[in-house]
């Protein structure tokens, strides 16, 4: 209630209440007077602590509608928060399995490539000499080598570098198979004399040797010991023919020659 309102009411109230009293002594009036002063003076109080009260209950109002933005904040960043941890947790759960995973199948890989290291060895001795004794080739079979006799522990370290080592040798080796290849070698007849021979390789199949002079001849094939040699002597204008088609000193033709293949 506004006192705006209250006061002409208060005044005019008194009207009638005057008008029906005998006359009073000459300071009633002034009883009166300071009667409605102390009265709209209570009232002006009362308003005063309304207005108070409104203004408190509007701060208040804004402090509780802040207070209920920032609860529903919390609970969003308290329910981003859960999920962002939910799905750590498995994102932790999957970096392991793929761990464990990647581990399992590291281990797998060294030991076939153990397997694959020791099968190159073993079978070394089915590479000619030609092959084995070019710098690049000796070196990897060098590595290889000492990467078969590892054990325990260290059989499962530096697979990249191994599997690389490996794969490169088999590559060479193919390389040379898939070709002939003419060689200059030293090479002994049975009487013990040494001969400068040039010798074609078809691939790691078979040989064919002659010497300068075409009297002397050998026939090559790998076995379980390596490679061996076998004098042909008769083979040896045929196969000194061959030799002349192959650097191009004659022109080309079909030259025929025994092959034995393993």
């Amino acid at each position: 209630m506004r006192l705006s309102r209250l006061i002409p009411g208060v005044v005019f109230a008194t009207f009638p209440l005057l008008a029906q009293e005998p006359a009073a002594p000459a300071n009633e009036p002034d009883e009166l007077r300071k009667s409605v002063r102390e009265w709209i003076e209570t009232m002006r109080e009362i308003q005063k602590e309304e207005d108070s009260w409104e203004k408190d209950s509007e701060v208040l109002k804004g402090y509780k509608e802040g207070l209920e933005k920032e609860i529903e904040d919390l609970k969003e960043q308290i329910a981003r928060a859960k999920t962002e941890r939910d799905g750590a947790s498995k994102e932790d759960l999957d970096k392991i399995a793929k761990s464990e995973a990647y581990a399992k199948a590291k281990e797998t890989l060294a030991a076939g490539l153990h397997e694959l290291e020791q099968g190159a060895v073993a079978r070394l001795r089915l590479m000619p000499s030609a092959l084995a004794k070019e710098p690049k080739v000796a070196q990897m079979v060098e590595e290889v080598t000492k990467d078969a006799a590892l054990t325990g522990d260290a059989a499962k370290q530096g697979i990249a570098k191994r599997l690389n080592n490996v794969l490169n040798l088999l590559s060479e080796v193919e390389k040379f198979q898939q070709a002939v290849h003419l060689r200059d070698e030293l090479h002994k007849a049975p009487d013990g004399r040494e001969y400068n021979m040039k010798v074609l390789y078809f691939g790691m199949a078979a040989a064919y040797a002659v010497n300068e002079t075409g009297d002397f001849a050998l026939v090559g094939k790998p076995d379980d010991s390596g490679w061996t040699f076998t004098e042909r002597n008769d083979l040896a204008p045929r196969i000194r023919e061959l030799v002349g088609v192959t650097t191009g000193d004659l022109d080309a033709k079909f030259v025929t020659l025994p092959i034995d293949l393993p």
